[in-house]
This record gives structure tokens, C-alpha cells and sequence, in this order.
């Protein structure tokens, strides 16, 4: 029968109106919805793992090593001088440095040659007056900077420096405006019609730049700023930042217009803001503010790392340097030029500068699509429509299963398209709309759909198991009186002796002890998912198998009892302060054929088991005492639980009102454990000679035993039974032992 349009109506709406939300939140872009969606680009990455290189791009790594073998950092210019000329015996395409050179070098020598120059000429010790003069010119030509400029000077491929601006409004010492602007190449702009003042781009009033005999002479210079998302994760490259009129050029982007250094560096704009970047013979696409999605081509060390020590010494590797683009700088750790990426927070800053040119040499960028927004909301309104059509229609246990499809399904076609096309579509907004959509209407399910559900659970749960009711909730039908022939296994314990116990303990504490007994042994049948079917005075009946199916019943209800037997060697400990009687309990377990369903009258009834098989149980359960054991079960039990426990055959009996006999184990420990008789092989040598008539020949073993463990009752009472058959042997023998009573 159809549900009434209203109440069909309403789970629409509900998922409506959950899209219509997580479109507003979309658009309004909440920082931290917008963090978690930073952090599933990371995840992506990481996920997709190393790519290859275009293998154009080195990294002369100024590294620990390098520390050690040449000396502390920083070097001199002397030495830098000697670095540069030794790169450009390599033929590279060019060579960055993500280093500054923001100071002249101290040189204490040359300033204390200088001083004694000065005194000996006031004391008059100088026999030239032109000395001084001469002196002081020839010291400043020594000058180590002047040495690092005549090494950029003379170099035959183009040697861009770094610089660094300063972002905030206050000038630091050594900070300057750009004076010299043919050594900082300008980006012009494309379309848009906008001044390149008011682009959308970051903005810096303030630069530290090299000195003056270093920025004269190198090919051209640009800055070496990364700027990181909110979360302090690097994952975007500015390729261009304003300085008064003019947009300028960061490291990477100097490098890559090497490819046509002809052509001006050009940022396309539209009315939104920058759209892509030109650099020589290559297009870089950009978000509105001009950056770069950084595609990392995996951890540290994957763009090729050559060190600086080995490249002062002679020992590189050529092959990593000729025909290359070269970028210096520092990736020690003690100079902390370290910073926080997708694949680590300890990774070189000089890395994400060679993964930005990479990626311009390659040209394979990470794409955000001028269409991904409609895409976005799109997606999430299809998912939240999904739910509210079809998913909230299934039964709890398959519409978790349709979310979690659905969701993955998302999941992966989101990661196919990152993968294959590198587009970066949200993630963060379509499942949280989906997730919200399914918890909306779940909720409206629970309070209005699921009433009458509610209305069962709660008329029955007072006097029927937990589990029970859920099937009962699943399954209405089961309320109907009778039941259903069911493979099942039944548990019976019973404390010996309680009557005797009771009377030797006042009323209150032979409540406390039986109230702590019952709990304890009940928490242990439902730990191992046993129905407590009843309590029947000081004893315990539990099913396993109804009214939930497990294959393994007979397993659990043998597990129960060992666990029984346990935990009330616990309690008498704990008990023993108290003076409270040590009890001993007997389990019966049987496995079989039962009925199970609600038993009763119309107005009154109970989930319960009945049959033979129940019976069986109990009169096991009463065995025990008979043969001092605490733990028997049957032969169909035994044939269940295969070979997962241990145990001992008991005895072949015919119990009261059986005319079949069935044979009995004492369960002893389960498989993995030791066992706790290790004469159990030689004992069931004497009873498989008892059931044959060989009678001496069991007697005779029994002996044996009899004498190492004279506490062991069932052997005992074998030699009981064997003293008088060998006295009056019987006309016929089956092996069987005839019960009279219960």
C-alpha cells in the first residue's frame, strides 16, 4: 500500500531544505569547513603519491653535510663566488638563488689593516701621503662581495638572485623601496581593464634587496616569498606581488620566462581577478589572486637534490646539472628555511620553489575550474536529492550501507578526477551534505516513521530480552503465539548444595550473595550473546542460537560455562571476607532440535525454548553431581564444537524417561589452552576398555590413576562400578549406564 503524499512529501523537502543550507554554506565559505577542505587536498596528494619530474630542475642543496664539510652557514662570499663559477662550468639554463645577499661581509682583517693604516699616518709613519689613499682602494678591490660579483658577472648563463618583501606596512632595518627597477623585471597586464594597483593580488609597500655591487651584475632579481594558507600549509605559489605601480616576479616564474627571454612576463585578467599567468613560451593558469596551485610531485627529495659540497669539490654528478634549471639554497635544519606542506612539515622552502618551476616546465598544473563552484553545488544537491528519494527508504542497517555507497561512490570519482584530469573539486561540502541529509531524516524517521517500532519495543522490553525485542521490532509477526523448530543449544547451572547454604545465612545475606551470584553469572551469558530464558530459584537457564541465529551457538554456550566457572572462583575469594559459603555450581549443556517462540496464553506469554533437548539439558546439569564434574555436555554438543574445546568422555548413559543412551563429556578447557588432566589419553584408554567388558584390564588403569590423583571423582567412581561388576558379572554388556532418577 502506498504512504500518504504528505508523508512521502516530507523527506523531500527535509533534503531540500538540507541543500539549500549547505549552498549557503558554500557560498559563505566558513573557516573551518574551509580548513577540512585544505586538508582532503593534503590527503589527496599523499594519496596519489610520488609522480615523475620533468627532470629540467635540479636543487644545489646547501645541506647538513655540506655544513660539516665546508663550514657553518653563512658562507662566505668568497666561497659563493667559487659556488657560482663552479655551477656555471656545468652549462645549466640558468641558476636561482633562494638566498640573500642583504649585507656586505664583515672582513675584521681588512677593517684592522685599514685602522693601523690610518694611526701611522697621523703619527707620521707613512713616508708617501698618497699611501692611505692607495691603500684604502686597493682594500675595497679585495672586497670578498666584489669577488661574488665578478663571479655573476662573468657567468655565461643568466644568474637570477632572491629577494624578499616585506608584506606587513613597517619598514625593518635594511628594508628599501625597489630603485632599481631594470634588475627586477615587471609583469605587465592583459585585459581586464583594471590599474594594475587595485588587482587582487598581494601587495607589498616594502623590499629587501641585495647590495648594490651584486644586484648590478646579476642577469635580474626576484623574490623568493611563499605565502601559506591559513593553516600555515603551503599549497599555493604567488606569481605575482604589487609594488607600487608595477607587479613583479617571484623566483620560480624568473626562471621558467628564461624559455623566451624576449617576451615580458603578462598577467591575463578578467573582471574576477587574474586568470593566468604568461611567462616566455609558457601559460600558467592561476586562481583570482594570482596563485598557483602547487602540484607536489611527492616528499622531500623528489625533485634531485645534488649538494653543494660535493659540487665545490668536483664530485657531482654532471648529469644532474648540465642542462638544467639550477636552484641554491639552504636545506639544512639548523637554518630553519623549512616549511609545512602536504607531504611533511620539515620540508626545504628551495623544494616548493623547484616544485613551482617543475610544474611550469611540465605544465601539468592543479586545476580549480572556473566551473568547479556550479560543480560543487551541483553535486551536493544531487547527493542530498539521492538520500532523500531513495536512501531513507531502506531499512536502517541498508541505508547506512547506500550512504556509505553513495559517499564512496562520490569519493572515488572525486579522486579519478584529481588522478587523471588534476582537477581539485570540493569534497567537504557534497558529504557533508549527503551526511546531513541522512541524519536529518534519520532523526524525522525515529520521531515520526518508526513510532509504531517504538511502540513495540516499548510494551515489550519490560519482561522480553533486549534481543528479543529488536527481532520482534523486525519482524512483527514473531508476537504471534507458537514458535518454530530451530537448531539450538541450552545451558542449565545450578549451585549445589543451597538448600544447606541458605540455611546457614540470614535472609539479607542470602540475598546479597544469590543477587551478586545471578548478576555475574548473567552478565556472562549475554557477553557471549545468550538468551537468559529464566531463573529458576539459585539456577540459570540460557539459550544460545534464538531468538538471533549464530552458527556457532554450541561454541558460545561451552564458552559460558568455563567463563562460569571462573569468575565464581573469583567471587569466593572476594566473598571469603564477608564469611560467606564458597559455592560450587553444575552446568549442563545439550545441542538440538527445539521449539522456540512465545509461549502462552493471549494475554500472557514468553519467549522460550522447549523439547527433549531442553530436558536433556537439565538432567545433565544433575549429573554432575553423580560424578563430581562441573561441566557436562552431550554427545551432539561434542559433535558441534568439532575439536575447539577439550574434553573427557564421561560414561554412556540412559537418563530418566530416555530409552536411547547418549554418551557425556566433561568439558575440561577450550583447545588453545593446556589441559588441565594430562593423564586424559590414558583415562580414556580405561574407558573405552570398560564400555568393551574388559574389565580388569580398565580397572587395572584405573588403578593407575587412581593412585596419582586420588582426587579425581570420576575415576573413583569407575573403580566403584568396576569393584562390582568383576563381582558380579553381568549376562550381557553394552557399556551403557541406566539412570533411575533425575
Amino acid at each position: 500500500m502506498k504512504k500518504p503524499v504528505r508523508e512521502r512529501a516530507w523527506p523531500l523537502a527535509l533534503a531540500l531544505f538540507t541543500a539549500v543550507t549547505c549552498t549557503v554554506l558554500y557560498l559563505s565559505s566558513p573557516d573551518f569547513l574551509d580548513l577540512l577542505e585544505l586538508k582532503t587536498y593534503d590527503l589527496r596528494l599523499r594519496a596519489r603519491g610520488p609522480i615523475p619530474t620533468s627532470e629540467l630542475v635540479s636543487i644545489v642543496a646547501i645541506d647538513e653535510r655540506s655544513l660539516e664539510e665546508i663550514g657553518r652557514w653563512p658562507w662566505t662570499r668568497s666561497l659563493m663566488a667559487d659556488l657560482v663559477k663552479r655551477l656555471d662550468s656545468y652549462d645549466p639554463l640558468g641558476v636561482g638563488y633562494d638566498i640573500s645577499f642583504f649585507d656586505p661581509e664583515d672582513n675584521p682583517a681588512q677593517a684592522e689593516l685599514l685602522r693601523l693604516a690610518q694611526n701611522a699616518q697621523t703619527l707620521g709613519l707613512l713616508p708617501n701621503p698618497n699611501l692611505l689613499p692607495y691603500i684604502k682602494e686597493r682594500l675595497q678591490n679585495s672586497s670578498p662581495d666584489l669577488a661574488l660579483a665578478e663571479a655573476l658577472a662573468s657567468s655565461r648563463d643568466p644568474q637570477i638572485l632572491g629577494y624578499y618583501f616585506n608584506l606587513s606596512q613597517d619598514l625593518a632595518p635594511g628594508e628599501h623601496t625597489l630603485d632599481r627597477a631594470e634588475r627586477y623585471p615587471a609583469v605587465k597586464v592583459v585585459g581586464g581593464g583594471q590599474p594594475p594597483e587595485v588587482l587582487p593580488i598581494p601587495r607589498a609597500t616594502k623590499a629587501r634587496t641585495n647590495i648594490r655591487p651584486l644586484a648590478e651584475v646579476a642577469y635580474s632579481q626576484a623574490y623568493f616569498n611563499i605565502i601559506p594558507d591559513r593553516d600555515g600549509t603551503i599549497r599555493r605559489y604567488p606569481l605575482a606581488i604589487g609594488h607600487g605601480n608595477e607587479n613583479y616576479l617571484p623566483l620560480a616564474a624568473a626562471l621558467a620566462a628564461l624559455t623566451d627571454p624576449k617576451a615580458m612576463p603578462a598577467l591575463e585578467v578578467a573582471s574576477f581577478g587574474v586568470v593566468r599567468s604568461g611567462l616566455g613560451k609558457l601559460s600558467v593558469p592561476t586562481d583570482e589572486h594570482g596563485q598557483m596551485i602547487l602540484h607536489y610531485r611527492g616528499p622531500e627529495k623528489t625533485i634531485p637534490h645534488v649538494p653543494a659540497w660535493k659540487i665545490l669539490r668536483g664530485e657531482a654528478n654532471p648529469d644532474l646539472l648540465r642542462g638544467r634549471y639550477l636552484l641554491v639554497g639552504v636545506t639544512a635544519p639548523a637554518v630553519f628555511d623549512l616549511r609545512v606542506t602536504p607531504f611533511g612539515v620539515a620540508y626545504p622552502g628551495i623544494e616548493i620553489q623547484a616544485t613551482a618551476l617543475d610544474n611550469m616546465l611540465r605544465g601539468d598544473f592543479m586545476l580549480r575550474p572556473s566551473w568547479a563552484p556550479m560543480f560543487d553545488i551541483a553535486a551536493l544537491w544531487v547527493l542530498c536529492l539521492v538520500c532523500g528519494i531513495f536512501l531513507w527508504r531502506l531499512k536502517a542497517a541498508w541505508s547506512i550501507l547506500g550512504v556509505l555507497v553513495t559517499g564512496g561512490g562520490f569519493v572515488l570519482a572525486n579522486l579519478y578526477l584529481f588522478e587523471t584530469r588534476l582537477f581539485w573539486l570540493n569534497l567537504v561540502y557534497p558529504l557533508l551534505a549527503l551526511t546531513g541529509s541522512y541524519l536529518i531524516l534519520t532523526v524525522y524517521r525515529f520521531m515520526f516513521a518508526d513510532r509504531q517500532k517504538r511502540a513495540i519495543r516499548q510494551a515489550f522490553s519490560k519482561y522480553l530480552d533486549p534481543h528479543v525485542v529488536e527481532d520482534v521490532v523486525s519482524d512483527p509477526e514473531k508476537l504471534r503465539l507458537g514458535g518454530v523448530k530451530l537448531e539450538l543449544t541450552v545451558l542449565f547451572s545450578d549451585i549445589r548444595g543451597f538448600t544447606t547454604i541458605s540455611e546457614g545465612l540470614s535472609p539479607d545475606d542470602l540475598v546479597k550473595l544469590l543477587n551478586e551470584y545471578l548478576t555475574e553469572m548473567t552478565d556472562i551469558v549475554m557477553h557471549n550473546r545468550g538468551l537468559l530464558d529464566k531463573y529458576m530459584g539459585d539456577a540459570v537457564m540460557a539459550v544460545y542460537g534464538a531468538p538471533k541465529h549464530y552458527p556457532e551457538h554450541a561454541e558460545m554456550a561451552c564458552r559460558t560455562a568455563l567463563e562460569m566457572m571462573a569468575r565464581l572462583k573469583e567471587l569466593n575469594e572476594i566473598w571469603k571476607p564477608a564469611g560467606w559459603p564458597c559455592l560450587d555450581i553444575g552446568v549442563g549443556i545439550n545441542t538440538g532440535s527445539m521449539v522456540a517462540g512465545n509461549m502462552g496464553s493471549q494475554n500472557r506469554f514468553d519467549y522460550t525454548v522447549m523439547g527433549d533437548h531442553v530436558n536433556l539439558g537439565s538432567r545433565l546439569e544433575g549429573l554432575n553431581k553423580v560424578y563430581g564434574t562441573n561441566v557436562i555436555v552431550s554427545e551432539f554438543t561434542r559433535r558441534s564444537i568439532q575439536d575447539k574445546y577439550r574434553i573427557r568422555s564421561l560414561d554412556l548413559v540412559k537418563v530418566k524417561g530416555k530409552d536411547q543412551p547418549v554418551e557425556i563429556f566433561e568439558l575440561l578447557a577450550p583447545a588453545d589452552s593446556p589441559c588441565p588432566l594430562g593423564y586424559v589419553d590414558r583415562y580414556e584408554e580405561g574407558v573405552a576398555d570398560y564400555r568393551k567388558g574388559e574389565f580388569q584390564k580398565a580397572q587395572s588403569i584405573f588403578r593407575e590413576i587412581g593412585n596419582e590423583h586420588p582426587g579425581d571423582t570420576v575415576v573413583r567412581l569407575y573403580l566403584e562400578r568396576l569393584d562390582h561388576l568383576l563381582a558380579n558379572p553381568p549376562e550381557s554388556w553394552d557399556g551403557v549406564f541406566t539412570f533411575t532418577t533425575k
